[in-house]
């Protein structure tokens, strides 16, 4: 018998995103237009908008010699990047718009020569005060992937005017943008029975691991420290495939939950390797397979770059059984935003 979990209203979820895709054309206008004049890009945000960015940072390490980097923002402030000069663009992701480190990073740029622009919900927030440039996608529940929309964008835009040849599927980038939602949506549709079994069978471990590899490891950071250890207090551990056979994979046992994420990039024989570990030798685990997703309309070229936002999607509702069967709602918190820190 199903949970009495809340229904997913997929026409909602897509909804959610229209904002984003109205700006595909501005955000990727803009990152043309500023090409001519700036060589580098840093993004700069916490949490999910950072881990959002290192999706765009792993495709485009790939792609083209241009730096583009991301960074943290207390550690951006601490640093103070010398490379960050009169050629740099400096985006800032935040969902709030007042996030006190995002904020206080652009505060520091306001003193420097870069360009800065702000991706996030209002044009009235302290962040979008404080930057030259503001590509904010208005008031939605799905900030995450608007800015992912966004910034992808943008970029592909920026690139595509600075080395043409290497960053050759600008416009197959927006096509595929602009079907995004619909895709993500049928993904989460899709995912249902597997979290609803995965939960009701595990609920009541507080430990695991998740376990992602290559981009696919900023989705399992996503979901552990985001939703697992947030949202449900639990001991949830993100692990790169990479580093799983030196150490990590000693902790497991027949009581102990391994989720691996396996997306479609250069890394996925790592991910792959995890998978026929957890398969040979326990027996608590959950194999979440980018592949098993058809992506209608995104092109076959871009999965890759989609795969890894694709996975987030298919686990987003881990939260909604977690909640009702651990009896702890999402939003309860004991410090954040509830007390100085």
């Amino acid at each position: 018998m199903p949970l009495k979990i809340d229904e997913f209203k997929k026409k909602a979820f897509v909804d959610y995103l229209d904002n984003a895709k109205g700006m595909i054309e501005t955000a990727a206008d803009l990152g043309q237009k500023l090409a001519k004049d700036y060589d580098n890009i840093a993004f700069v945000g916490c949490g999910a908008p950072n881990r959002t960015v290192k999706l765009i940072n792993h495709y485009v390490d790939l792609k083209v010699k241009t730096i583009v980097k991301s960074f943290l923002p207390a550690e951006f402030i601490h640093t103070d990047p010398q490379y960050i000069d009169k050629k740099t663009i400096v985006i800032f992701g935040s969902y709030s718009g007042t996030t006190k480190e995002t904020v206080d990073a652009a505060k520091l740029c306001s003193n420097k020569d870069c360009l800065t622009i702000a991706i996030t919900r209002f044009d009235d927030s302290p962040l979008s005060s404080l930057v030259k440039f503001k590509l904010n996608y208005g008031d939605t529940q799905l900030g995450d992937y608007s800015q992912f929309i966004v910034t992808s964008a943008f970029t592909s835009g920026f690139l595509s005017k600075r080395e043409p040849d290497r960053w050759d599927m600008h416009d197959a980038m927006l096509n595929s943008l602009l079907i995004l939602p619909e895709v993500l949506a049928d993904v989460v549709e899709q995912s249902e029975e597997m979290l609803q079994t995965f939960s009701e069978t595990y609920h009541t471990i507080n430990s695991m691991f998740v376990v992602g590899h290559g981009p696919v490891y900023h989705i399992a950071y996503v979901l552990a420290f985001c939703s697992f250890m947030e949202m449900q207090w639990m001991h949830a551990t993100p692990i790169i495939a990479a580093e799983f056979f030196h150490g990590p994979f000693e902790l497991i046992d027949d009581s102990f939950p391994v989720i691996v994420l396996i997306g479609e990039d250069e890394t996925r024989e790592e991910g792959i390797r995890v998978k026929e570990f957890c398969q040979k030798y326990i027996k608590k685990y959950l194999v979440v397979d980018s592949k098993a997703y058809d992506m209608k309309g995104i092109t076959p070229e871009l999965r890759n770059y989609f795969s890894a936002v694709v996975l987030d999607a298919a686990t987003r509702r881990f939260m909604d059984y977690y909640a009702i069967l651990r009896d702890h709602d999402k939003s309860i918190r004991k410090y954040m935003g509830m007390v100085e820190y």
